[in-house]
């Protein structure tokens, strides 16, 4: 099995690709710390993805939402929804398996969620051969 992944978005547009081995005690605790809250909320926005967020994010904060929001809202494919609204604080987006379990996601989706969210990310370089 290939190497699987979680997206953190933090509101201030910076991320970070996370290992993520999938639904066990330590992965999701990695997710916890990430999300650095008490309060978690997991927002399934599609059957094959879900998005973590600290469930005391909305409101009025100093923090700008721009890239959060917009990733939920684009990966959600309604922004009239509930997850379109503006998020302050870190976003934690992993896959959903064939029995409902949280799964980590392929590089290729992390990618996909950021250019959704108007991140860009540049390309990495292929190895040198000398």
């Amino acid at each position: 099995m290939s190497a699987r992944f979680a997206l953190v978005i933090h509101s201030t547009r910076s991320f970070e690709v996370i290992e993520f081995a999938g639904h066990s005690s330590a992965s999701l605790s990695a997710l916890y710390d990430k999300v650095d809250s008490p309060n978690i909320t997991v927002v399934d926005l599609s059957p094959e993805l879900s998005v973590w967020l600290d469930e005391d994010g909305y409101g009025d904060h100093n923090a700008p939402a721009t890239a959060v929001r917009t990733a939920i809202a684009a990966a959600s494919g309604d922004p009239d929804e509930d997850q379109g609204q503006d998020h302050y604080g870190t976003a934690v987006f992993t896959g959903i398996d064939s029995q409902d379990d949280t799964s980590g996601l392929t590089l290729d989706t992390c990618h996909a969620l950021l250019k959704l969210a108007g991140i860009d990310v540049p390309p990495i370089p292929g190895a040198r051969i000398r």
